[in-house]
């Protein structure tokens, strides 16, 4: 792509008001993003440098959307940003702009920032891995959109308007980071989570299972409904909380008779929406094309957000154990026995007994 020549005069176009915005709670129920979302206003953050909310759906009543299920910041320094409409999901090949980002290394920067600052992070998680303690919301949003506009938009280390030295030291924290590793894929960032259940009939007053956990994570938790004790194939009680790739689980029905079902849940924090972009269009209902479009923004998941699978089973009863004895007379198998005596059987039947 061909760049336009730009004049960058940091400290004086990237001046950014004090005001405060809104915090909204990220939601936790989002995890997977569909191909449109709806993006909401800057929710969070300096104006200047504030995050937009990304919805799934677009909200009931707009003017009150809500807290949002995703967070984009701006990959398009030189481009105005727009709100309040739908807007395409798509890859990092997608990109409609005319920027840096167009570049596979400087997307890998650019999604290694996302992964290592807020909200992906937790705010005090962010601050004990910049050396920040304290940092407000706004200069930790502040410290990632500079740090991002450093790959995306100049390739160089200007001399920002931070808003403290907070805010400058995060950056520093973040660019030295992304500089000396050799960046990331969206594969780094995707988080996944499945679970099998048997392929076998299953039955009350044993250990039903296997159920098989997949994850790309170090330690996934399980959880059952209703509860049932978790264990491994000997009958002994694992920690449910720290399950790990391949493990295979069973759960403990050994003091059960009668028939019933459980669904067990696998859950693992993250998501596979981070390092998705967000195409703009400049008309609310129209198309976003490499012509025309509004800022692009690129998707952060919350630190809260969770990936989730689960499996059903159902057992059947446990056979009710039964005994009985049938007394007949050999001679001819009746009931009877002759008045001059003789001999009798008796045959035991039993059925499910140990």
């Amino acid at each position: 792509m061909t760049r336009a020549r730009r004049t960058w005069v940091v400290g004086l176009v990237l001046a950014v008001s004090a005001v405060v915005m809104p915090s909204w709670t990220p939601s936790a129920s989002a995890t997977e993003i569909g191909p449109t979302v709806w993006v909401g206003p800057k929710a969070q953050g300096y104006p200047g440098t504030g995050i937009h909310g990304i919805y799934n759906q677009t909200p009931a009543d707009p003017s009150n959307p809500g807290a949002p299920d995703f967070w984009g910041y701006c990959i398009e320094h030189d481009i105005s940003a727009l709100s309040f409409r739908q807007a395409l999901v798509g890859n990092a090949a997608d990109f409609l702009g005319d920027n840096h980002f167009d570049e596979p290394a400087i997307q890998g920067k650019v999604l290694w920032v996302l992964a290592h600052s807020y909200p992906a992070l937790s705010l005090s998680d962010f601050a004990t891995a910049a050396g920040v303690p304290g940092i407000s919301v706004n200069d930790a949003i502040e410290a990632a959109q500079y740090a991002i506009w450093r790959y995306t938009d100049l390739t160089f280390d200007a001399n920002w308007a931070w808003s403290s030295q907070n805010s400058k030291d995060a950056y520093w924290y973040l660019v030295n980071g992304a500089n000396a590793s050799s960046g990331m894929t969206p594969g780094d960032l995707a988080t996944t989570a499945t679970i099998t259940g048997p392929a076998g009939a299953q039955q009350a007053g044993t250990l039903v299972g296997p159920f098989t956990v997949h994850t790309n994570q170090p330690t996934v938790s399980l959880s059952v409904a209703p509860s049932v004790t978790v264990t491994d194939a000997a009958g002994t009680p694992i920690n449910a909380a720290a399950v790990v790739d391949g493990q295979q689980v069973y759960l403990d029905l050994r003091g059960t008779t009668t028939a019933g079902s459980a669904t067990v849940t696998v859950t693992a924090s993250g998501s596979n929406a981070t390092g998705k972009i967000v195409s703009v269009p400049v008309q609310a209902g129209g198309t976003p094309t490499a012509g025309t479009h509004a800022q692009t923004l690129i998707v952060v998941a919350p630190s809260t957000a969770t990936v989730t699978d689960d499996a059903t089973v159902t057992w059947t009863a446990l056979p009710v154990p039964t005994i009985g004895t049938t007394l007949v007379d050999e001679a001819d198998g009746d009931h009877t026995i002759a008045a001059g005596g003789g001999t009798v059987v008796d045959t035991v039947a039993y059925q499910n007994l140990t």
